[in-house]
């Protein structure tokens, strides 16, 4: 079994980017041996939001790097100055976690909320097969096993955090198939953290959550 992850992130901690740009990247990449492919992507975007502060306001960018000198500022700056951040496969892994994370409502939904949900026409049963073959059309996988093994298995260790952000994005009426917020809208991200907090243990006592050999990261916030 791997190891847990424990993944600090806040305003105390750091600059909203870097909030946002980890809260992107422990969605896509959850597990521990991925962590080396999570680091380079939250670096990448981190990147991408300095560089953009830089060309609108450079004062701003020194600034904030000044406030938080404990920042690798170097290493962010060298991935600032690419001109395309090599975010290899970010977008879809996300829409895959979003599309998941709508199966794992309607499978959770009595236990998260106490009352029974109401399923889509042509639904009997909130199945995990049933769910894969609805959101099929989601994630551009024809296959409702391979849907189950990319989309399903892959998302089951961030799922809690997944279901939060899917929750969000529909009370903001936003599309629950995309998952692509402004990185410093802090206010966003710690309703996510928080509200997964609050659905962690339902998520991961539920048996058809159940993980094998990578285990739940935990993200926790500091305000």
């Amino acid at each position: 079994m791997q190891p847990q992850l424990v993944l600090s992130i806040g305003p105390a901690l750091m600059p909203d980017f870097m909030t946002g740009s980890l809260v992107h990247s422990i969605l896509a990449w959850p597990i521990a041996a991925e962590t080396h492919v999570f680091q380079r992507v939250s670096q990448e975007l981190m990147g991408g939001a300095l560089r953009l502060t830089m060309s609108q306001n450079y004062d701003s960018a020194l600034s904030v790097m000044n406030e938080w000198p404990q920042v690798d500022w170097a290493q962010i700056r060298r991935r600032a100055q690419k001109p395309k951040p090599a975010l290899c496969y970010l977008h879809t892994r996300l829409q895959h976690r979003m599309a998941a994370s709508g199966a794992a409502i309607g499978i959770t939904h009595q236990q998260l909320f106490g009352i029974q949900a109401v399923l889509p026409p042509g639904m009997t049963a909130p199945s995990i097969d049933q769910f894969c073959a609805l959101i099929k059309s989601d994630v551009s996988i024809d296959d409702p096993e391979n849907i189950e093994k990319q989309v399903w298995r892959k998302s089951l260790p961030v799922i809690h955090l997944a279901i939060a952000a899917q929750l969000m994005l529909r009370s903001r009426r936003s599309s629950g198939a995309t998952f692509d917020p402004d990185l410093q809208d802090i206010d966003f991200y710690r309703e996510i953290v928080k509200l997964a907090c609050s659905i962690e243990q339902v998520v991961h006592d539920h048996p058809a959550l159940a993980m094998t050999s990578d285990r739940m990261p935990l993200v926790r916030w500091f305000e």
